[in-house]
């Protein structure tokens, strides 16, 4: 009997190690699932990483109705070509004999239709000479004029192409060796690859104080928005840290994500004494002396995605914030009660549908660390930072 009670002892622990195990093979296969499921309208992931299985953006993440139609809108100019009344070349297609008798046909013909082809003039690279000439005065010196200072040498190529190169590079995103071939192909002279990177350099110290100002505008600004994304820099992984307003962008690379970035000397956040608008991402918590406000776009994608999966809360929830945002204005104080209140039920019908936290243990007995869901660190993330989440609503700011 001591035999038979042992070995159901030891079935009973088998059981319950498989059936945690069960369970956490269901929450592996699901998370993998939600995995394979993520796209930009449900997660953080760009929209540039789904190819082309990208769907065609319908409307901005929180755009408010227009109440206008689509299209053109009345009094809105068209772009539609037109005659011009002075064109650069005429081409004139006329007869030179005539059809039904033959002769030639003298003197000059009337018009009586015109066409107009709108297309880029040959290219070819302008060159200017400068040139130094000496006098010699009646005293006897001579005087020799002196070469601009921006011409430094016997050759070289001028702000225009240097402009271009630059805009090509930064904002079209052509790689220098591209940008070389093109010019090559347009002009017959090859840009230098080398030469756009000292023209780049020389281009940002020069904006030095451009930038400057914007960091002071930024700073001083009532709202204010942050965020960071992986960047590969030489083959590694660095982060882009952006802060931008209506107005003002200014952006800077760090090794660093967190803390270390937020408070280095290229960081405007620790300055910023209003509004800061950002993600869950602890670290900007923990610096600054602004007031916080959490991104209701990075929400929204977050319980979008708890949406495709089932969570009747998260559309609850994804409901909620949209109604507080498509309201008239900043909610009164004396309906801020009964939002407060929503919110908190909707808070408690997550906390009944999210799985708790789950202990797993390994095959050697030893217990792993606890394991939450998506669904319930987001519901933690909305009650430890509801003043955060709830700020637009009641200051009426942008988010």
């Amino acid at each position: 009997m001591e035999e038979l009670v042992k070995e159901i002892a030891d079935l009973k622990a088998l059981v319950n190690r498989l059936l945690l195990r069960i369970e956490e093979l269901e929450a592996e296969n699901a998370d993998l699932r939600r995995q394979l499921g993520q796209n930009s309208s449900n997660s953080h992931k760009p929209p540039c990483s789904e190819g082309y299985a990208k769907k065609p953006l319908i409307k901005p993440a929180l755009s408010k109705p227009a109440g206008k139609k689509p299209g053109g809108q009345h009094g809105h100019p068209g772009k539609t070509l037109q005659l011009v009344d002075h064109p650069d070349q005429i081409h004139t297609h006329q007869a030179t004999h005539c059809s039904s008798c033959g002769l030639t046909l003298q003197g000059e013909g009337q018009v009586v239709a015109r066409r107009q082809v709108f297309d880029l003039p040959p290219t070819a690279m302008w060159v200017s000479e400068h040139q130094v000439v000496v006098h010699r005065c009646q005293c006897g010196c001579e005087q020799t004029g002196q070469f601009p200072s921006d011409v430094a040498a016997p050759v070289q190529y001028g702000p225009r192409i240097h402009a271009q190169s630059i805009v090509l590079n930064l904002d079209y995103r052509l790689p220098f060796a591209k940008i070389s071939q093109l010019w090559a192909d347009l002009t017959g002279y090859a840009y230098n690859p080398a030469t756009l990177a000292s023209a780049q350099t020389k281009l940002y110290e020069q904006l030095t104080p451009i930038e400057a100002q914007i960091k002071e505008q930024l700073k001083a600004a009532s709202v204010c928005h942050f965020d960071e994304t992986g960047l590969r820099v030489g083959g590694g992984l660095k982060w882009l840290h952006s802060a931008s307003n209506e107005q003002y962008t200014h952006f800077f690379v760090h090794h660093k994500r967190g803390q270390e970035a937020l408070l280095s000397q290229e960081s405007i956040f620790p300055e910023c004494i209003n509004w800061t608008i950002h993600d869950c991402w602890a670290s900007y918590f923990t610096v600054g002396k602004g007031r916080h406000s959490l991104c209701g776009a990075h929400l929204l994608r977050e319980l979008q995605a708890l949406i495709e999966q089932g969570g009747q809360w998260a559309k609850a929830m994804h409901d909620y914030l949209m109604a507080a945002y498509e309201a008239t204005g900043p909610i009164g104080l004396d309906q801020q009660a009964h939002w407060r209140v929503h919110y908190h039920q909707i808070c408690q019908q997550a906390d009944l549908e999210e799985h708790p936290v789950i202990a797993f243990f390994k095959p050697n007995g030893r217990q792993s660390k606890p394991k939450r869901s998506k669904g319930r660190n987001l519901l933690q993330r909305l009650i430890r930072h509801q003043e955060a989440v709830l700020a637009f609503a009641r200051t009426g700011d942008p988010v």
